[in-house]
């Protein structure tokens, strides 16, 4: 099979591997790609820069909660929400990211 968006452009298809980094508004992009012969993507991981930043996000928690257990769960809350759109995730992230169970409160 050969791809390409006009024949000057035209590569055959090989089996393969592929592996990127690419610099995008919320830090690095990973990118890696399993090809089999037909062109057909076998594999592929892509690490984003929210989950490059997870344990971070799980460390600063860990240290911010002791400081605010004594507030509102409204207000607790809203300052571990705060805290992870610090790290400036991806909207989706961002909306997904935090579900808070209060136990014995």
């Amino acid at each position: 099979m050969i791809v390409g968006v006009n024949e000057s452009q035209s590569i055959p298809v090989q089996a393969g591997r592929g592996v990127g980094a690419v610099e995008v508004p919320r830090g690095l992009l990973f990118h890696d790609y399993e090809v089999d012969a037909a062109g057909i993507i076998q594999q592929a991981n892509c690490v984003i820069p929210t989950g490059q930043n997870l344990q971070n996000i799980e460390d600063d928690m860990h240290q911010l909660v002791p400081e605010i257990l004594g507030k509102s769960d409204e207000e607790i809350t809203l300052a571990l929400e705060m805290l992870v759109r610090a790290y400036d995730p991806c909207i989706s992230c961002s909306t997904h990211f935090l579900e808070i169970d209060f136990v014995g409160r």
